[in-house]
Protein backbone atom coordinates (compact mmCIF):
# COMPACT_ATOMS: atom_id res chain seq x y z
CA UNK A 1 0.00 0.00 0.00
CA UNK A 2 1.42 3.46 -0.92
CA UNK A 3 1.42 6.20 1.37
CA UNK A 4 -0.79 9.43 0.74
CA UNK A 5 2.32 11.30 1.50
CA UNK A 6 4.01 9.55 -1.55
CA UNK A 7 1.11 9.89 -3.21
CA UNK A 8 0.63 13.90 -2.96
CA UNK A 9 4.85 14.17 -3.61
CA UNK A 10 4.17 12.16 -6.93
CA UNK A 11 1.25 14.52 -7.86
CA UNK A 12 3.44 17.17 -7.35
CA UNK A 13 6.12 16.15 -9.18
CA UNK A 14 4.26 15.02 -11.81
CA UNK A 15 2.27 18.46 -12.13
CA UNK A 16 5.31 20.59 -11.95
CA UNK A 17 6.94 19.35 -14.70
CA UNK A 18 4.89 20.78 -17.37
CA UNK A 19 4.86 23.94 -15.69
CA UNK A 20 8.82 24.05 -15.34
CA UNK A 21 8.24 22.96 -19.40
CA UNK A 22 6.37 26.45 -20.26
CA UNK A 23 8.30 29.07 -18.21
CA UNK A 24 11.90 28.38 -20.10
CA UNK A 25 11.92 31.31 -22.50
CA UNK A 26 11.63 30.70 -26.53
CA UNK A 27 14.25 33.36 -27.07
CA UNK A 28 18.35 32.92 -26.46
CA UNK A 29 19.29 35.54 -24.72
CA UNK A 30 22.82 35.52 -25.57
CA UNK A 31 23.79 36.69 -28.79
CA UNK A 32 25.89 33.81 -30.72
CA UNK A 33 28.78 36.39 -31.10
CA UNK A 34 29.29 38.48 -27.88
CA UNK A 35 28.33 39.62 -24.14
CA UNK A 36 24.51 39.65 -22.89
CA UNK A 37 23.02 42.79 -23.68
CA UNK A 38 21.64 44.92 -20.50
CA UNK A 39 18.28 43.39 -21.34
CA UNK A 40 19.50 39.78 -22.19
CA UNK A 41 21.04 40.02 -18.28
CA UNK A 42 17.94 41.47 -16.95
CA UNK A 43 15.71 38.36 -18.82
CA UNK A 44 18.67 35.78 -17.61
CA UNK A 45 19.36 37.37 -14.18
CA UNK A 46 14.96 36.35 -13.66
CA UNK A 47 15.03 33.20 -15.16
CA UNK A 48 17.65 31.97 -12.52
CA UNK A 49 16.19 33.76 -9.58
CA UNK A 50 13.11 31.75 -10.77
CA UNK A 51 14.97 28.77 -11.49
CA UNK A 52 16.36 29.26 -7.75
CA UNK A 53 13.02 29.70 -6.33
CA UNK A 54 11.98 26.65 -7.99
CA UNK A 55 14.46 25.01 -6.62
CA UNK A 56 13.33 25.58 -3.27
CA UNK A 57 9.50 24.01 -4.15
CA UNK A 58 10.68 20.69 -2.80
CA UNK A 59 11.30 22.14 0.15
CA UNK A 60 8.45 24.14 0.49
CA UNK A 61 6.93 20.91 -0.23
CA UNK A 62 8.39 18.19 1.86
CA UNK A 63 7.64 21.09 4.72
CA UNK A 64 4.06 20.83 4.30
CA UNK A 65 3.66 17.22 3.97
CA UNK A 66 5.39 16.89 7.44
CA UNK A 67 3.26 19.62 9.04
CA UNK A 68 0.13 18.12 7.64
CA UNK A 69 1.40 14.83 9.76
CA UNK A 70 0.47 16.92 13.02
CA UNK A 71 -2.89 15.81 14.44
CA UNK A 72 -3.46 19.81 15.81
CA UNK A 73 -4.40 22.41 14.36
CA UNK A 74 -1.06 24.34 15.61
CA UNK A 75 0.85 23.85 12.26
CA UNK A 76 -2.16 25.21 10.35
CA UNK A 77 -0.93 28.71 10.13
CA UNK A 78 2.42 27.16 8.51
CA UNK A 79 0.77 24.98 6.20
CA UNK A 80 -1.41 28.02 4.75
CA UNK A 81 1.72 30.02 4.70
CA UNK A 82 3.68 27.86 2.79
CA UNK A 83 0.44 26.85 0.37
CA UNK A 84 0.51 30.61 -0.29
CA UNK A 85 4.16 30.88 -0.93
CA UNK A 86 3.17 28.19 -3.73
CA UNK A 87 0.46 29.76 -4.77
CA UNK A 88 2.45 33.31 -5.47
CA UNK A 89 5.29 31.29 -7.29
CA UNK A 90 2.54 29.63 -9.39
CA UNK A 91 0.55 32.74 -10.40
CA UNK A 92 3.82 34.84 -11.17
CA UNK A 93 4.53 31.49 -13.44
CA UNK A 94 1.48 31.95 -14.98
CA UNK A 95 1.65 35.47 -15.46
CA UNK A 96 5.33 36.12 -16.78
CA UNK A 97 5.14 36.69 -21.01
CA UNK A 98 7.99 37.46 -21.92
CA UNK A 99 7.86 40.95 -24.07
CA UNK A 100 8.60 39.65 -27.60
CA UNK A 101 11.44 40.16 -29.71
CA UNK A 102 10.66 42.83 -31.40
CA UNK A 103 9.94 45.24 -29.08
CA UNK A 104 11.63 47.62 -27.98
CA UNK A 105 14.89 47.40 -25.53
CA UNK A 106 13.62 49.53 -23.41
CA UNK A 107 10.40 48.48 -23.22
CA UNK A 108 11.67 44.69 -22.60
CA UNK A 109 14.28 45.98 -20.26
CA UNK A 110 11.23 47.93 -17.99
CA UNK A 111 9.08 44.72 -18.37
CA UNK A 112 11.84 42.30 -17.28
CA UNK A 113 12.81 45.21 -14.35
CA UNK A 114 9.11 44.80 -13.39
CA UNK A 115 9.00 41.26 -12.80
CA UNK A 116 12.19 41.25 -10.46
CA UNK A 117 10.39 43.42 -8.05
CA UNK A 118 7.16 40.94 -8.55
CA UNK A 119 9.57 37.80 -7.97
CA UNK A 120 11.87 39.83 -5.24
CA UNK A 121 8.73 39.54 -3.07
CA UNK A 122 7.81 35.79 -4.16
CA UNK A 123 11.01 34.95 -3.14
CA UNK A 124 10.84 37.04 0.56
CA UNK A 125 7.93 34.81 1.06
CA UNK A 126 9.48 31.70 -0.18
CA UNK A 127 12.00 32.64 2.20
CA UNK A 128 9.95 33.86 5.53
CA UNK A 129 7.46 30.88 5.10
CA UNK A 130 10.06 27.98 4.96
CA UNK A 131 11.80 29.96 7.74
CA UNK A 132 8.69 29.96 9.89
CA UNK A 133 7.74 26.80 9.11
CA UNK A 134 11.20 24.97 9.53
CA UNK A 135 11.28 26.64 13.49
CA UNK A 136 8.06 25.62 13.84
CA UNK A 137 8.63 22.17 13.36
CA UNK A 138 12.26 22.25 14.93
CA UNK A 139 10.68 23.28 17.61
CA UNK A 140 7.49 21.27 17.91
CA UNK A 141 8.55 18.26 16.58
CA UNK A 142 5.48 15.49 15.57
CA UNK A 143 4.73 13.02 17.85
CA UNK A 144 7.23 10.17 17.48
CA UNK A 145 9.49 12.32 15.20
CA UNK A 146 13.07 12.12 16.44
CA UNK A 147 14.89 15.38 15.29
CA UNK A 148 18.99 15.18 14.83
CA UNK A 149 20.44 18.24 17.56
CA UNK A 150 20.45 21.45 16.48
CA UNK A 151 23.85 22.85 15.67
CA UNK A 152 25.23 25.61 17.31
Amino acid sequence: MKSPFKNALRAAVVASVPVLAACSSPNKPIAENGAASPVSAAEMALMNQHDSLMAQTSQLYELKAKLSGYHSEAPAPYIHGLLAADKAMMSWMHQYKAPDTTATAATRLAYFQQQKLILDAVQRQYKATIDSATRFHNEHPAAGEVLPPASK
